[in-house]
């Protein structure tokens, strides 16, 4: 069960909550600015009381951010699942890691055209510096230049419309990359 910052206990009900606040946002950002969301507009949405927007989060960015945390632990879950990807930052797990966040490709649109860069770059981090550094070679700034690099390549390559397969991604990024073995 995943605890919150607060250390509160996510259940699977308030997982559902969080989940819904967080799907109503993205959807209300489809047609209006992040900032002429109200909170009202978001919890009567959401079929949410006031009070439970409020006791998980303190502003529409930090549904944002929770949201985001949501699909790098879907995928942490993932690769530890998988053993035919191999490891930071070897070509295969490159090339899962742009298949695997391509299928959230309209959310992290809404985040990029609501100049929302943030999230996305303090999740990655956040995944860095929790899952990677501990068993890493690689120094902390090593890898936050490398998930730096990634998440560039990731947004030009969401903005472009996804021109390339992520295989070809994968392979751009891991012959240029300064890992590359």
């Amino acid at each position: 069960m995943r605890i919150s910052e607060d250390g509160t206990n996510f259940t699977a009900r308030n997982q559902y909550s969080r989940m819904c606040i967080a799907k109503t946002l993205i959807q209300l950002m489809k047609s209006k600015e992040l900032d002429d969301i109200t909170i009202t507009e978001l919890v009567k949405k959401a079929n949410v009381s006031r009070m439970t927007f409020y006791k998980y989060y303190k502003s529409k960015k930090e549904v944002l951010s929770d949201y985001m945390y949501e699909i790098v632990n879907e995928y942490i879950k993932e690769t530890r699942e998988r053993e035919d990807i191999g490891s930071f930052p070897e070509f295969k797990r490159i090339c899962h890691c742009f298949e695997f966040f391509k299928q959230y490709s309209p959310f992290m649109i809404i985040l990029i055209n609501s100049n929302m860069y943030s999230v996305i770059i303090n999740a990655v981090n956040d995944y860095m510096d929790t899952y990677v550094l501990p068993t890493s070679r690689y120094s902390r700034y090593e890898l936050y230049y490398y998930a730096g690099a990634l998440c560039n390549i990731y947004i030009k390559w969401l903005e472009s419309g996804m021109q390339e397969a992520p295989e070809e991604i994968a392979k751009m990024v891991y012959k240029k990359s300064p890992y590359y073995i």
